[in-house]
């Protein structure tokens, strides 16, 4: 029950600060330009457009949301509150992966069709939103501003996206297959353009493992965060 109340508050909050607004008009821009390629682009480009904003738009927004509630004294306030530091996370996990599902279906929808793997687009962008929140936490906790935030982010984003190149194909590319972010990129490429049940079977499990593992760490740093700011 606290997690549900936890939910809701988290997503009034975000509405009224506006994310909600903000990402209605950027996924309606996304919509008008896709829907404008011609078909035989779709297939690579809308895959690419969906792991590089929706499935990450976690990674941004958790950054303003920590510093607003760092502002508000929210995360200090937890501390002495039932509230579980896990389920304080996972409320903002599971909003912001909400957001991210809702605007990868309207994209999908809208600019593609019907004919995909729903299934696994929707288990794709859940892991990888999911992933990219927690992440995306990392490197808020440490920051006291915004564009501090926006600074910081540079390095720790690169460090997941610049892998994803590997799927271009080149000696040694399938050591890439470490990085969380190359395996949800797969999971959402094979969606469209199918993927054997071994290799999705085996993203899926080591993304879910990838998540368990940063959602264990993450919980000790808020925890420690938390302690050091109460």
């Amino acid at each position: 029950m606290r997690i549900v109340n936890a939910l809701k508050a988290d997503v009034r909050f975000q509405i009224k600060q506006g994310f909600y607004l903000v990402y209605v008009l950027l996924t309606f821009i996304y919509m008008v330009i896709l829907g404008k390629l011609p078909q035989e682009w779709k297939s690579t480009v809308i895959p690419l457009v969906l792991f590089s904003d929706p499935s990450m738009v976690g990674f941004f927004f958790i950054g303003a949301l920590v510093m607003l509630e760092k502002v508000q004294g929210v995360i200090q306030y937890v501390v002495v509150t039932p509230l579980r530091s896990m389920e304080y996370l996972l409320a903002k996990v599971v909003s912001l992966t909400i957001l991210a599902i809702a605007a990868t279906v309207m994209i999908t929808l809208a600019t593609y069709g019907y004919d995909l793997n729903w299934f696994l687009l929707i288990l794709a962008v859940t892991l990888i939103s999911s992933f990219f929140v927690f992440y995306g936490f990392i490197v808020a906790v440490r920051c006291t501003t915004l564009n501090q935030y926006f600074i910081r982010m540079i390095p720790y984003l690169m460090l997941i996206i610049l892998p994803c190149f590997s799927l271009i194909g080149f000696p040694y590319s399938w050591m890439f297959n470490i990085f969380p972010s190359v395996a949800g990129l797969k999971l959402v490429f094979g969606a469209f353009n199918g993927i054997d049940i071994l290799s999705a079977s085996a993203y899926t499990v080591y993304l879910l493992a990838a998540n368990l593992a940063i959602a264990r760490y993450v919980e000790q740093v808020f925890d420690r965060m938390a302690t050091e700011g109460a």
